[in-house]
This record gives C-alpha cells, structure tokens and sequence, in this order.
C-alpha cells in the first residue's frame, strides 16, 4: 500500500482542500478522506461503503503529473501511520454532512 496527500490551493467551500489516500499495489484508492473548508469531513472505502466516490484511474508513479503546469494542487507521499490517524479521525463522523440531518 501506498498513501499520498493532495493538498488543492483553493477557496471553495463545496470542493475538498486536503485528500487522503490510501491506494493499492496498481495504485487503485481503496479508501480515501476529504476535509471541506467549513470543517466538514468525509470518507470512503472499507467498512466505511461508497466505493463509487473512489477515483476510478490509478494514481500515476510521479506524483508532479498530479500537480500540473498550475500549482494549484499538490500531491505528496505519507506514512501509513499518518493515514491511519486521519482516517481514524474521520471515524468521529462517518456518515459525513448528510448524518448532521437524520
């Protein structure tokens, strides 16, 4: 397994800023954790469902092809540790925004 960290350079309340990512041996995500802006969280994958929010094309061997000729998106390796932390977080609200209404 492999983790990586996509960090977008944007102001949008409505898109993810910070992307976890856990992703196999073809470098497929098998789960992943979004942080919104206004503090909201969500994660897929593993006992956690919504496999279809997963990205459906591998994440390429050099990251730098992530993050393009516009800098506006950064994508770096991390530890299995840190992943496990945040999806551990995440873990406080799995149901994501829609659990705020039920």
């Amino acid at each position: 397994m492999d983790y990586v960290l996509t960090e977008w350079d944007h102001g949008l309340d409505d898109e993810p800023y910070l992307i976890y990512s856990e992703l196999d041996g073809g470098r497929m995500e098998t789960r992943k954790v979004e942080f919104f802006r206004n503090g909201i969280c969500f994660s897929y994958g593993a006992e956690r469902g919504s496999e279809g929010a997963l990205s459906d094309v591998p994440f390429p061997e050099d990251l730098r092809k992530i993050t393009g000729q516009t800098g506006e998106c950064r994508a770096k390796v991390i530890s299995r540790q840190l992943f496990q932390e945040i999806w551990n977080q995440a873990q406080e609200r799995p149901d994501g925004f829609m659990g705020m209404f039920f």
